[in-house]
């Protein structure tokens, strides 16, 4: 054992044992007074230094001790032999690990034990193994605790090394993505637009040259060059309008990332479901939606010990309905604090409403009215 508290119990075990060795060696007759301090300030000595040492030094120690005994057998009392059981299973246990050989080396000192007091020294034995078992077992229990603990945080070492890994593949890969976009919107107006755009100024620049021999040439030429500029013109508008995402995507991809961001440091699943016409939801809309998800998710981590939340986004003919529900322990009655009432006031200020309710777990909706 080299646990600082299990040697601590340890040693107020041994001096339990001590005191009350000393105790009845005072009651008895034939037991010199300066003999008894003597041992029992030697004793401590030995027992305290056994902890401040290891290995082999430790068991030289352990052994010191037993001789100690075993001279004080003779030179202050036979009762001092009460001490034996518990440094013998300290022997054991530490040049071997077996209990059971130091309970063998508890009876030799039967013989020399006064016949009165055998029951005594027995009781002493089997409360020493009792406890040194009891000691000896927490004290394995907890060093593969440690053991375990260690390995743990040497898996999460890992997964965090490989999680900044791919938090930084991901970023290199965003960057790439970003670089190919560009080069793609880049080569896409340069063949739709330019083309159309240095054609458009080529008829321009010959219909000003044409403007005072050829009039009516220069007014053909001009007309096709404001043809070709309006085709390119709407040619940027188709280009810019399918580069633009839907306003759903943009509302439904931020929820979608607000809610891996969520899962991914807290253990609670989360389901995320919508229907309906998610086209019809501006963004104003989805601000509030959003703001409402992610103060009821910090409320049910907080407060509810749910395993899952679900989020349910619904459009109605008029109305937009947000749903957030867990399956934690929920409140028979709903304290409303800031948390709840801004969301309410975010609902309002799009002329919604917000309904709370704690009976079924905990479960949150907003409703907004929308014109369609």
């Amino acid at each position: 054992m080299k646990d600082a508290r299990m040697e601590l119990w340890m040693m107020s075990f041994k001096l339990i044992l001590l005191f009350y060795t000393v105790g009845i060696c005072y009651r008895a007759e034939s037991t010199a007074g300066q003999w008894l301090t003597l041992f029992a300030l030697l004793y401590i000595s030995i027992n305290t230094s056994i902890y401040l040492a290891s290995g082999s030094v430790r068991l030289a120690l352990i052994l010191l001790s037993l001789a100690l005994l075993a001279v004080s057998y003779s030179i202050v009392n036979p009762l001092v032999l009460m001490l034996v059981p518990i440094n013998a299973l300290e022997l054991a246990y530490g040049a071997i690990k077996r209990l059971w050989t130091g309970a063998v080396f508890m009876l030799p000192p039967l013989y020399f034990v006064p016949s009165d007091e055998i029951i005594v020294y027995l009781f002493a034995g089997l409360l020493s193994f009792v406890f040194f078992t009891v000691l000896t077992g927490y004290a394995d229990k907890l060093k593969r605790y440690r053991d375990e603990i260690d390995q743990m945080r040497s898996k999460l070492s890992g997964l965090q090394t490989r999680l900044n890994e791919n938090k930084e593949h991901m970023r290199q890969s965003e960057h790439l993505y970003k670089l190919e976009e560009r080069n793609r919107i880049s080569q896409e107006i340069h063949d739709k637009i330019g083309h159309a755009m240095t054609g458009a100024l080529i008829q321009m620049e010959a219909a000003k040259r044409l403007f005072e021999t050829d009039k009516e040439k220069s007014a053909e030429l001009l007309q096709n060059a404001i043809g070709i500029s309006k085709d390119g013109i709407e040619t940027i508008r188709l280009v810019l309008k399918n580069m633009k995402p839907l306003k759903e995507q943009l509302g439904i991809n931020r929820l979608k990332l607000l809610i891996d961001e969520f899962s991914s440091k807290h253990a609670i699943k989360t389901v995320l479901t919508y229907e309906g016409n998610l086209d019809a939801i501006a963004p104003i809309h989805w601000k509030a939606i959003q703001e409402n998800m992610m103060e009821s998710l910090t409320n049910t981590m907080k407060y509810a010990n749910a395993t899952m939340v679900e989020i349910h986004i619904q459009v109605l003919n008029t109305l937009i309905k947000a749903t957030v529900s867990d399956n934690g322990k929920g409140a028979p009655r709903v304290v409303k604090g800031l948390g709840v009432t801004g969301m309410e006031e975010r609902a309002a200020e799009l002329n919604g409403t917000v309904i709370v309710d704690g009976s079924r777990g905990f479960s949150v909706t907003t409703l907004i009215p929308y014109q369609s």
